[in-house]
């Protein structure tokens, strides 16, 4: 019994390390010419555990990994979004939204402002953009690893 504890916990912490280094492969060729740096910002902050935080209200609602990553599409369009300017923020927007189909832009744009509203209100602190994700599942809930700029945006 305890060694198929053991060799689940060891196929768990392989699918993590999987996702993350599927990850870091998928940023590295869209963006072959920055230097990326793994591991520890300046501030300790994890944005995957800023991220799970910030979307803790709207877990239930994602209760398989393709709601679940459809939520985190949505939460980070918000909180990338909430790092823009209000008119920059309106044209990405917009852009974005025009994507969906017409008869859920209105939703979608509701949802996107209640998230943003939600960034702006309790992680306000966070100037960080996130970059990438992966989502790993590990039998018993979903690993999730966030690629973000290291330091806040540069206003401009």
């Amino acid at each position: 019994m305890k060694s198929s504890r053991n060799k689940q916990r060891q196929k768990r912490r392989r699918r993590k390390r999987d996702g993350a280094a599927t990850l870091s492969r998928r940023v590295r060729q869209r963006f072959p010419n920055q230097k990326l740096v793994v591991g520890e910002t300046r501030d300790g902050v994890k944005m995957s555990e800023v991220l799970r935080e910030f979307i803790a209200p709207y877990r239930g609602f994602a209760n398989t990994e393709e709601a679940y990553r459809k939520l985190l599409v949505t939460a980070i369009i918000a909180w990338n979004a909430a790092l823009f300017s209000a008119e920059e923020r309106k044209v990405h927007l917009e852009k974005i939204l025009e994507i969906l189909p017409e008869e859920v832009q209105a939703d979608g744009r509701a949802i996107i402002s209640e998230l943003i509203e939600r960034k702006e209100r309790y992680f306000s602190e966070y100037k960080r953009m996130i970059i990438d994700y992966e989502v790993t599942d590990t039998g018993k809930d979903y690993h999730l690893v966030v690629i973000s700029t290291a330091d806040e945006l540069e206003e401009g």
